[in-house]
């Protein structure tokens, strides 16, 4: 219990005794006024009858009354003693033939008053008598008996009006309390509020409260919050150095050597289907010869600053070899694609000839397409192979080598027809690669999508660069999900499942707004439904992927960031967008023994570790890689190992 309730609750409590004790008092004290005051009453009443009946008496012959004398008897007494108080009443002669004069009994109603309430307050009914005398003379005995039923009427009408204006002043009493509390501690339930989020380090210092002694706690947690957001930083710095030292070029700021065939190996796991370049330039040595080293470092910065503008695709892996030498990997392109891409290049290098050099075939291309499985050392020789035949081309400067190995491939259209096919007739078969805690639990199951038409199994690589070029990605993620959520409405057993986001999804406008109101009508899958976003989209779209994670996050569905670490920039956009977990880049989970590699997977674990962001290795395929990781900051796995057991559609 927070201490805003226990002080609220304890001050409503003790209003209330007070309010209670003071309506039981108020309530003890009419009872015990009203409780004899129809004694008195009565007692008034036939002292003053004793005044009147002598008078009435000597007029009537008592030993002899005759109807009429009886009725003005009667008159004369309902005047005295009212019918609505006095149940009984009863005048009888004293003399010696002692017999009844008159009597009269009265029903009195009691529904004046509940009858538990006349059972609490017991007031009871009073007789009294007297002998009506008149000089010295006995007349008569008049004996009387009231019922406290105004009595009751009265305390039944003063308690119930005591009881709710103390109900009222009670209830008006709690909510003075609770705004008074709620005022008072308005500085403490910021201070829990910001501590629930304290992970969430962009928030500005909260304000120094009026009270002392919480003014020493803000200040104290504000310092705190401080050196947490410094620290993070500071980690998220050391991570990008670490990662430029192992993998950066620090001249042209692009990837290494070391760095492209990570990629190169990744990128092979996970489609091996689209274009690689080597490229080779003369200017790069003229200019180091002829004007010295700082102008040939210029040149190199210009270079790739010029080559990033032109590799216009999301994905795109650009890399400096060597002193001359640039690489490029561009996954899911097309061969048509990669040949316009090419005079992007060639372009790129005859502008830069016009201010450097005289020569007019002053780089080389080498361009490889690949559609087949094949292995980072098969694709660099292609590549050499490649850049060999641009530089004995004397009309052109760029090489292509198709895969001629590859099976006859589709065509954008076809692609289309298939995709649109798959679609209307739910061709999709899914398979299940689970992501495990290091306790051993499932943290859930990556859904892995393909087509599957007659003898013919197209997997997620070979299409995805189609959707990604038809720019149709939002059908095929929407089919997906709907999928993926109709299977978990079916199934309450099945899942947690992970579904990938196509990055062309990401600024289309209406798929957002579909998936709100998709997960808004599905908010109890919320804790079996995870959305995994690349990379890449949260550092080259970062409004969007916001505005997506915002939607997922207002659910309270999950989601991951894929890929992890896979670019240079910095890693602070975690603390915007705040995953449930991050999948790191297969570039830092295997060769481990590699002490620099390590040292870097390390720092940029412990950088998602600081925001409590759990850390999964993928492809890990042996033991001793899972044995290596469990140092590192790495909190699940997923790969070859868990898929000794996969789960099938």
């Amino acid at each position: 219990m927070t201490l805003f309730k226990r002080q609220v609750i304890s001050l409503t409590v003790l209003v209330c005794s007070i309010v209670s004790a003071a309506t039981a008092q108020q309530l003890y004290s009419s009872y015990s006024t009203l409780k004899n005051q129809h004694i008195i009453t009565s007692q008034t009443d036939i002292n003053r009858a004793l005044v009147i009946l002598p008078q009435a008496l000597t007029k009537l012959n008592a030993s002899m009354l005759s109807k009429i004398q009886e009725q003005e008897l009667l008159t004369i007494t309902n005047q005295l003693f009212s019918n609505t108080n006095y149940s009984q009443i009863n005048l009888a002669s004293t003399n010696t033939n002692a017999r009844q004069l008159i009597r009269q009994d009265n029903l009195i109603s009691t529904n004046h008053s509940p009858n538990w309430f006349q059972d609490i307050f017991k007031i009871p009914s009073h007789t009294e008598q007297r002998i009506i005398e008149n000089d010295n003379q006995s007349l008569g005995l008049l004996t009387i008996t009231v019922q406290p039923v105004l009595n009751y009427q009265l305390l039944w009408q003063i308690s119930t009006r005591t009881v709710l204006t103390n109900i009222f002043i009670a209830i008006i009493s709690s909510l003075f309390v609770y705004f008074i509390c709620h005022k008072n501690l308005a500085s403490l339930s910021r201070l829990t509020a910001r501590a629930k989020k304290i992970d969430n380090l962009n928030q500005a210092p909260l304000s120094i409260p009026n009270e002392t002694d919480l003014a020493i706690i803000v200040r104290a947690f504000n310092k705190i919050c401080y050196q947490l957001d410094a620290n993070f930083k500071s980690q998220a710095d050391e991570a990008m150095k670490l990662r430029q030292q192992a993998y950066l070029d620090t001249t042209s700021g692009l990837g290494n050597r070391s760095f492209f065939i990570h990629q190169l190996s990744s990128w092979l796991n996970e489609s091996h289907k689209g274009g690689l370049g080597l490229i080779q330039t003369d200017l790069i040595n003229e200019c180091y010869q002829n004007e010295g080293f700082k102008e040939g470092d210029e040149l190199i910065k210009t270079i790739s600053a010029r080559l990033n503008e032109v590799l216009i695709f999301n994905d795109a892996t650009l890399a400096r070899l060597s002193k001359d030498e640039f690489a490029i990997l561009i996954p899911n392109i097309s061969i048509e694609k990669l040949q316009l891409c090419s005079k992007s290049l060639v372009n790129v290098f005859n502008d830069l000839s016009t201010a450097t050099t005289t020569i007019n075939n002053n780089v080389s291309i080498g361009l490889v397409f690949n559609e087949n499985e094949s292995t980072p050392s098969q694709i660099l020789t292609q590549l050499d192979n490649a850049l060999t035949q641009a530089k004995i081309m004397s009309h052109d400067s760029v090489s292509i080598i198709k895969d001629i190995n590859s099976q006859t491939t589709l065509g954008k259209q076809q692609w289309k027809s298939l995709l649109e096919e798959a679609i209307s007739e739910d061709l999709f078969t899914y398979k299940y690669q689970p992501a495990t805690l290091s306790n051993g639990s499932t943290y859930h199951y990556e859904v892995f999508t393909a087509i599957k038409k007659n003898n013919n199994y197209y997997s997620a690589g070979m299409f995805l660069g189609a959707i990604e070029d038809l720019k149709i990605g939002s059908w095929f993620d929407r089919h997906v999900i709907v999928a993926i959520i109709n299977k978990l409405n079916a199934d309450r057993t099945s899942g947690p499942f992970a579904i990938n986001i196509t990055n062309s999804c990401i600024n289309d406008p209406s798929f957002i707004r579909w998936l709100d109101n998709l997960l808004q009508k599905n908010t109890s899958l919320s804790s079996r439904l995870f959305f995994e976003i690349q990379e890449v989209s949260c550092i080259r779209h970062t409004d969007a992927t916001g505005i997506l994670c915002s939607i997922i996050r207002k659910h309270e569905f999950g989601f991951g960031i894929d890929n992890y670490g896979r670019n240079f920039q910095s890693l602070t956009y975690l603390k915007e967008l705040q995953p449930n977990y991050v999948k790191i880049d297969y570039v830092y989970t295997h060769q481990l023994n590699d002490q620099t590699k390590s040292t870097v997977l390390s720092s940029i674990c412990r950088t998602a570790h600081s925001l409590n962001i759990k850390v999964i290795a993928t492809r890990v395929e042996t033991a001793t890689q899972l044995e290596r990781l469990s140092e590192l900051f790495v909190g699940g796995y997923q790969g070859f190992i868990t898929d000794k057991h996969p789960l099938t559609a």
